[in-house]
């Protein structure tokens, strides 16, 4: 009798170990996705009336072949070592592109800082895969750290900003652009 009561529990056990074996890759497009995830400010107070905002962005990713991020050595050939296209023209080493939108009144308007170009504060963020690994489905979260002087020279305390951020796998795919919730600067 006691082996009529275990048969069904071992053959439960048996039948969930399978299921496990036969899960798939999630199926992710090959063209990288994010989600706007959060954005963060950490002042730091370098003088006696200097301050830094370091403003932390928080995006969430998908990849579906996993080619996310440059290295150091990949910046050196083609066609990351381009000096065009890419980003605002500014070549390819650029994965991470971030325009910040100034508001003014009610409105926000796209923020060139005076003699800057447009991109200057685009970035770049390293391989997200492990090294040696093959291509293969990618997701988790993306943060990109970016110091704003708040000394009048552009950035003034108070000035609130929102920005637009997108990212470029290695295989030039750009994302989607998301847009982040309102930044004080500090006051």
């Amino acid at each position: 009798m006691n082996l009529f009561r275990t048969l069904p529990a071992v053959a439960i056990c048996l039948g969930g170990l399978s299921l496990s074996g036969c899960l798939s890759a999630p199926d992710y497009p090959v063209v990288p996705a994010i989600d706007f995830k959060s954005v963060t400010v950490a002042r730091v107070k370098t003088g006696t009336n200097t301050e830094i905002d370091t403003l932390t962005f928080s995006v969430d990713f998908r990849d579906g072949d996993g080619d996310l991020g440059l290295s150091d050595d990949d910046i050196k050939v083609a066609p990351y070592n381009s000096t065009t296209n890419g980003f605002n023209n500014r070549g390819y080493a650029y994965n991470y592109k971030i325009q910040p939108y100034k508001k003014v009144g009610n409105t926000y308007v796209r923020f060139i800082n005076t003699g800057g170009v447009a991109g200057e504060y685009d970035g770049r963020f390293l391989h997200l895969e492990k090294e040696g690994s093959r291509p293969a489905p990618l997701k988790g979260t993306l943060n990109y750290k970016l110091p704003l002087s708040v000394d009048g020279a552009p950035f003034f305390p108070g000035d609130i900003f929102r920005f637009e951020i997108t990212i470029m796998d290695r295989a030039l795919h750009e994302s989607n652009t998301v847009t982040t919730t309102d930044v004080t600067l500090a006051r």
